[in-house]
């Protein structure tokens, strides 16, 4: 019900502001990469089949706290704070929703389908710095990650603090947690098989895990501060490795997890409970492209 007041509002927002039909700018701030980029490239793909131009406010916080150019070399006009005072603001985007919705709630005489491949584009054109680049593909190709099973376990709030999560997403379902117990099934299902690459925000899980499975593959990366979240290069990392595994298993209603499959078109399990179940949302975002 929360959410369905949440849309009704933003719908009437809408009506009753307008919206620019010069531009488009995304303003990137108040959340992690994961949602930052899947909103993107959704507002980005709207511009593009809108014939309207795009621009990019990319605030460094808390939640993110790298700028956009230190992460991807994609040719995308940056905004600057100062820059956003002479902008419509019937012209920014604020909601880092998936692109999904942002055609459902902005897409009006688009076809989905044609909207859909615009956002691949996007996706393919999104692509990371030079020196993160070289970095990545040179860890793909020694550990033979487009043979392997790719793992990722968001760990420090969607399993371990899901009450938080239920606050604030009302079809955020308990029972569909993913458990640790289910990731470790999945492990040991493989890794004598074939390469298991696993990512993590969780540093003393994934300790745990390297020492139960000696093989296991991870991204040499650090931690910010609080010991909570990886760093933004980290996270890049980790999220295109990911999405160029043969497959990937993540977590219940992590962006973070769905998010890394759609960007490398790879099929996508999630590990509810402790059963591994394919995504059909994951799917629909691939077919077609």
């Amino acid at each position: 019900m929360r959410r369905f007041v949440r849309r009704v509002g933003s719908r009437v927002k809408d009506f009753i502001l307008g919206r620019d039909s010069r531009k488009i700018v995304f303003r990137a701030e108040g959340c992690g990469l994961a949602n930052r980029l899947r909103a993107l490239v959704g507002y980005q793909a709207l511009a593009r089949l809108h014939k309207l131009p795009f621009d990019l406010s990319w605030t460094a916080d808390p939640f993110c706290p790298t700028e956009f150019r230190d992460l991807f070399d994609s040719p995308i006009n940056l905004l600057c704070p100062q820059a956003l005072r002479s902008v419509s603001p019937r012209a920014i985007y604020r909601e880092a929703v998936w692109f999904e919705n942002i055609w459902e709630r902005w897409g009006a005489g688009i076809d989905w389908i044609t909207y859909l491949r615009g956002v691949h584009d996007c996706l393919r054109a999104l692509t990371p710095q030079l020196g993160l680049a070289e970095k990545v593909a040179e860890f793909h190709h020694r550990h033979s990650i487009s043979d392997a099973i790719g793992v990722h376990i968001r760990n420090t709030d969607n399993l371990a603090n899901h009450a938080e999560l239920m606050k604030h997403y009302s079809n955020f379902d308990p029972k569909q947690i993913s458990t640790v117990a289910g990731f470790i099934d999945v492990i040991g299902a493989n890794i004598r098989s074939r390469p298991v690459f696993l990512a993590t925000d969780d540093p003393e899980l994934e300790n745990k895990l390297k020492q139960r499975f000696p093989t296991l593959i991870t991204f040499p990366k650090t931690y910010d501060v609080t010991k909570l979240r990886t760093t933004p290069m980290g996270t890049a990392s980790e999220m295109w490795l990911l999405g160029r595994c043969q497959q990937m298993v993540g977590t219940y209603y992590s962006s973070f997890s769905q998010f890394s499959a759609i960007w490398g078109r790879a099929p996508y399990f999630d590990v509810i409970g402790d059963q591994i179940v394919r995504c059909k949302f994951v799917d629909r975002m691939i077919s077609n492209q």
